[in-house]
């Protein structure tokens, strides 16, 4: 089998496969970073590809035709670390291997099938993520090269620091090994010891003679016989203090020996000068240590952020300008100088185009480079190991730009404390800040990720003083360092100058919060925010200490005391997709983008919430809900008070006035009920227990009445809520609402209605700050401000009596819980009657319970809320007819009739609007059931667009025919939902109207 019958077998076009052999005009097509072009452009291996299949950019699997050197090449694509699957002829048939994954005793590619398995890379399985679904296990990040590779070098660090190494020593040493491999697998010619070029077991050698190796480390640092520079610096007191024992530790790693139990190095199989960039970042992580780590949360930014950033700044000015190749950028809290890095690469690709540069092995060449480096980049930390590793990723930059020949010849540029400054940010009285602080050093952007701790301001800490001498410390939440980032940020503008910072999503929701918000509202023009709190699971999936932490971006400048009201702010939410957990490509729908005016922020804050997870319909809606009474408005309302904290550091409450009452544990409460089970409290002193106005405990709480509330909520953002109608005591997992009167007991259950409904997980998800973005909980003033709907308590009285029914009487428990689920839909329709809810705001509430709430929380069977729609499934009808109600009218008449033609195919969906003869159809809704292929091919006629990405990154193509309008997607549960069909047809009405004013 050849590859071009491997391309027709898998359906691949000229739209998505990239020819690359004999074609020199493959690099127009694509945007890859810098680094992947080199690559295939120029290693020996790479270079021999036949073809890839791209999708968004991402070359998502090689193809090869009968490799001279398996071995070598299988090695190769591993250490590339960008492309999942490598398709290979060997000996004219086909074989699929995984090219995320290393058969660590074959020293091969794991082998996924041959040709029985292609069909699980046809187009449309890869593109509509059919093939992921199957194939998920084998590109599972912990195969990849850089994970393993960081594995490797804890083992060692860890085995070095225990032989009584501090851990910056221990870090310069990995440091050092790393860069000498890189000098090596680069060919570089290092004439030492007898030998002009070094092998692995060459270093080891040397490694095994003490002295040797501290005269090879002298020359290489000496800045006529070696490079020069100011990385990884061994200090001359610290020579003694590296023993033979921490240099044989060194040995065996480099000889992929067991470094630990179970732990085998891998270093024979790296290949640095394929060194991925987003190693550097995971050697950063480890370096700094996971003590450290946690201390400041500073986590590695994974290099898809890193990407997004650099092309939304740095590569769109560089682009609109043909003639400049200078960008001068700050990185306030550059740690491993991924961004200054990435920043570097694209300063440099331009300063080569500009000048035609063809021959980069002469002196001008390099001394121009490193004046580049002077004059745009520039990182502060205040960790000398982050610093350390920022200077190295930023040499090894400069060396991808040099032949191996010519990197002898290289002397890299001193840029420790002139361009990458050791110091604490907020040290105002630091005079190499003060230096970058100087308006004259004009910086085009401020980029970066800075810490985010949650109290991370200390008392008397730099950062404090700073926040107080400049009027902001009542304006940052929770002491979070990332907050004042923000504002130190602005002292290194201009008027020019543009930001984009990695933050915490929760700024924008936390109700501590609230004043920051404000601020930055009045002071910053926000241009962008790219929210990123519903895939927080996803974006740091990939470290090597995995966190969940929700992350946005955030695009501003300084409003400099201009008014901000009427600036438009771009925001995105991007959505859970398979895509992105895996491959980090974006999957963005219409609707997963919006503009909205800075003022609206400032008059609901609210608002903020509602962009990520509804549209300007929700807006509406919640808009409309915030002018009704409140639960906190109802009278008699007595606020919500949290029980007893068994222990709350050493504190010590006596609480014996309480001994031998009723006890309600925390499992035995669910919605509507509270199991009995005569359990006693024995505690005579706890840690924290609410007392009353005459310092004594707080009796009255614990009687009842008492509605008891729990702090958290479950996958469906319900809450889980029940009336304890006698006396009890309960820990603080609850928080207690009591009435002013026993005969206000209807009041109780009217509140209870609300909280244990779906319209409550509506209102939860799109206005509270915590679900959806951290995690699931809500607060008592949060739940305070919902709706209060009067007329629930027959109803919620009728459940109660069902549930108690039901623990009684065992022989027909399935027939009462039929009558609970009856009764509770009851309640829910009654809800909604009385909140006057419209047929959209009833389809607004089913979209939030059945599609965002399940991939908010990944929840149980998540999953089926992308998945395919059948052709009978009735949302397909109820999407069509919400163009059918819109339009009918206005035009069906003169024996004309508007009709909608739902084309059907197991991956796409087209729905053809149009006017037609009335006699033509006899239906307003006519399915057709169409292949794949055909379904295409009328999506091509129609549209004049590229469609590749389009439909399947963006998620639709919609547009205009003479008599006729149309709109296509993937067939996914999701993007056919009935509260989607009003935002679409909106956007068509808006469409039809801008068409009319023009004409």
């Amino acid at each position: 089998m050849t590859l071009d019958e491997v391309y027709k077998r898998l359906a691949l076009t000229d739209d998505c496969l990239i020819k690359v052999h004999g074609n020199s005009n493959w690099k127009n097509r694509v945007s890859f970073p810098s680094r992947v072009f080199r690559l295939l452009e120029t290693n020996d291996l790479l270079n021999k590809l036949d073809a890839f299949f791209c999708f968004n950019n991402k070359p998502l699997i090689l193809f090869f035709n009968e490799p001279e050197d398996k071995a070598a090449l299988h090695k190769a694509i591993w250490n590339f670390n960008e492309s999942p699957i490598a398709i290979i002829i060997e000996n004219n048939a086909v074989e699929i291997y995984n090219g995320f994954c290393l058969d660590e005793n074959e020293k091969l590619l794991t082998h996924i099938g041959s040709e029985d398995k292609l069909d699980d890379f046809k187009y449309f399985e890869l593109v509509t993520g059919k093939t992921w679904e199957v194939y998920q296990d084998n590109v599972n990040h912990k195969n990849r090269v850089d994970y393993k590779l960081l594995e490797n070098i804890t083992s060692a660090q860890n085995l070095l620091k225990r032989q009584g190494l501090t851990q910056s020593l221990a870090n310069i040493l990995i440091g050092k090994i790393i860069f000498y491999r890189y000098l090596i697998d680069r060919k570089v010619r290092l004439n030492y010891n007898g030998k002009e070029w070094w092998t692995n077991e060459d270093l080891c050698e040397c490694l095994s003679q003490r002295d040797m190796f501290f005269a090879f480390v002298r020359r290489i640092e000496d800045r006529d016989t070696g490079f020069n520079g100011d990385m990884f610096k061994i200090q001359p007191e610290d020579y003694d203090n590296i023993t033979q024992g921490e240099l044989d530790i060194l040995i065996r790693l480099l000889r992929s020996e067991d470094l630990a139990s179970g732990q085998q190095s891998l270093f024979d199989m790296y290949d640095f000068s394929i060194l991925p960039i987003e190693f550097i970042s995971n050697v950063y992580e480890k370096f700094i240590g996971k003590e450290n780590q946690d201390k400041e949360s500073a986590y590695y930014t994974p290099t898809f952020l890193v990407d997004y950033i650099v092309s939304e700044t740095v590569e769109k000015k560089l682009q609109e300008d043909e003639d400049n190749f200078d960008c001068r950028i700050l990185d306030p809290s550059c740690g491993s100088g991924i961004f200054l890095v990435e920043s570097l690469r694209r300063i440099i690709e331009k300063y080569i185009k500009v000048n035609g540069i063809t021959d980069t092995n002469t002196d001008s060449f390099r001394q121009d480079i490193k004046e580049l480096v002077y004059n745009n980049i520039y990182g502060i930390d205040k960790d000398y190991d982050a610093i350390q590793v920022a200077i190295f990723s930023i040499y090894l930059t400069l060396l991808d730009y040099q032949e191996p020949a010519d990197i002898e010849q290289f002397k890299f540029p001193n840029l420790y404390g002139k361009n990458l400054i050791c110091s604490d940010t907020f040290d105002v009285e630091n005079e190499e800040l003060k230096a970058l602080e100087n308006k004259k050093l004009h910086f085009d952007y401020i980029i970066g990720n800075p810490p985010w701790k949650r109290g991370g301001i200390k008392k008397g800490s730099l950062c404090e003083t700073y926040l107080k001498q400049q009027n902001y410390f009542d304006k940052v939440g929770n002491r979070e360092l990332a907050q004042a980032f923000v504002f130190r940020s602005l002292d290194f503008t201009d008027k020019d100058t543009k930001c984009a910072l990695v933050l915490a999503s929760k700024i924008f929701y936390n109700i501590d919060s609230k004043k920051f918000r404000a601020q930055i509202l009045e002071s910053l023009i926000i241009n962008q925010v790219f929210e990123l709190a519903s895939v927080r699971r996803d974006v740091f999936n990939k470290s090597n200490d995995k966190a969940i932490a929700p992350a946005c971006i955030l695009f501003y400048k300084n409003a400099n005391g201009e008014s901000t009201d009427n600036n438009i702010i771009k925001h995105i939410a991007l959505k859970k997709s398979r895509f992105f957990s895996l491959f980090k490509i974006f999957s963005l729908t219409r609707n997963d983008i919006q503009e909205i005016q800075q003022n609206r922020l400032k008059k609901d804050d609210w608002l903020w919430k509602v962009l990520v997870y509804g549209s300007y319909l929700d807006y509406i809606f919640i808009k409309r809900l915030k002018n009704l009474p409140m639960i906190s408005h109802v009278p008699g309302f007595v606020i919500p008070k949290h029980g007893i904290k068994i222990k709350d550091g050493k504190k010590k409450v006596d609480v014996s006035a309480l001994y031998d009452w009723e006890y309600t544990k925390p499992g035995n409460v669910s919605p509507f009920h509270i199991f009995r089970e005569s359990k006693k409290w024995k505690r005579k002193e706890v840690g924290f227990a609410r007392k009353n106005e005459n310092g004594e405990i707080d009796i009255d709480m614990y009687r009842g009445p008492v509605l008891l509330i729990k702090k958290g909520t479950s996958n469906c953002l319900m809450k889980t809520a029940a009336i304890s109608y006698d006396d009890t005591i309960y820990s603080d997992t609850f928080a207690g609402i009591k009435i002013a009167t026993t005969e206000q007991i209807q009041v109780l259950r009217n509140i209870l209605g609300i909280l244990n409904s779906k319209f409550f997980a509506y209102y939860n998800l799109l206005t509270f700050s915590s679900s959806g973005i951290e995690r699931e909980q809500t607060f008592d003033e949060e739940n305070s401000t919902l709706p209060y709907c009067e007329g629930l308590d027959e109803c919620v009285l009728l459940i109660e009596t069902l549930y108690n029914q039901l623990y009684s009487n065992i022989l027909e428990k399935e027939t009462i819980k039929q009558q609970i689920d009856n009764q509770r839909e009851v309640l829910e329709s009654r809800i909604l009657e009385l909140l006057n809810c419209s047929d959209i705001e009833r389809d607004l509430i089913d979209y939030a319970i059945n599609i965002s709430i399940p991939l908010a929380t990944n929840a149980r069977g998540s999953e089926k809320v992308c998945a395919m729609i059948n052709k009978s499934d009735s949302s397909l009808y109820e999407y069509a007819h919400a163009y059918i109600q819109r339009y009918a009218n206005s035009f069906n008449r003169n024996g004309k009739r508007f009709i909608a033609e739902i084309h059907y195919s197991s991956h796409i969906i087209g729905m053809l609007f149009k006017i037609i003869d009335e006699k033509d159809y006899q239906n307003d809704i006519v399915l057709i059931d169409e292949n794949n292929a055909l379904l295409l091919s009328l999506l091509i006629k129609l549209s004049s667009q590229q469609i590749t990405d389009q439909l399947f990154v963006q998620k639709d193509i919609r547009g205009f025919n003479k008599d006729s309008f149309y709109i296509f997607k993937p067939n996914e549960r999701r993007l056919w939902h009935s509260a989607i069909a009003h935002l679409d047809v909106n956007e068509f009405d808006d469409a039809m109207l801008k068409v009319g004013r023009d004409k």
